[in-house]
């Protein structure tokens, strides 16, 4: 069954909606490619402006490493002001995105070794293996709070740093003070 970006009801978020279905067409073609999630505000159904694309990738045979060619595709003609790339434990890699336009994206590769499990809300974007229900997990979703800083170094303080004004832009100022304060200590190490 082919992916269907207007069943998640992103009608009103056109950018975000554009960023989902962008990765969609992307990620979704390639054989090693065997499954793709919504996570975070937009699946929630409480994104705005300025939420972020979250998205997480189930491949096999190693795709994760070997993912630079889907993320080109997704990259193609997109107005991009920065990326974020790495991995992580050998078995996801990732790039994150801030786009000219202000809309931003985070798209994750997951090996099937990666016991990464999905906490509610998560959105289906495609399963060909039927692979989520075996990684559903009741645990609640993790806060921004409790999130490190610093976990990518000088590379990484652009998109922690607009993370902040996300934040900040929704009135939240104290978590975006206390994780200026987290970053700040990291920075002082």
């Amino acid at each position: 069954m082919t992916p269907d970006v207007q069943a998640l009801g992103l009608e009103g978020l056109p950018l975000q909606q554009a960023l989902v279905a962008s990765a969609i067409d992307a990620f979704y073609p390639d054989e090693d490619v065997l499954a793709a999630v919504l996570v975070g505000s937009l699946a929630k159904g409480r994104g705005d402006r300025v939420s972020d694309a979250d998205i997480i990738v189930l491949t096999t045979r190693d795709r994760h490493r070997r993912a630079d060619d889907l993320f080109q595709k997704f990259e193609a003609d997109k107005a991009i002001f920065y990326t974020l790339t790495g991995e992580h434990n050998g078995t996801v890699s990732f790039r994150k995105y801030l786009f000219e336009d202000l809309t931003s994206a985070e798209i994750h590769c997951l090996d099937l070794a990666e016991p990464f499990l999905f906490c509610q809300p998560y959105r289906v974007l495609f399963d060909k293996a039927d692979l989520i229900r075996q990684r559903l997990t009741d645990d609640p979703v993790p806060k921004h709070a409790d999130f490190p800083a610093y976990t990518c170094g000088d590379d990484g303080l652009i998109w922690e740093l607009f993370d902040c004004i996300k934040w900040l832009s929704r009135g939240n100022t104290d978590l975006a003070k206390g994780y200026l304060k987290k970053l700040a200590h990291k920075l002082d190490e």
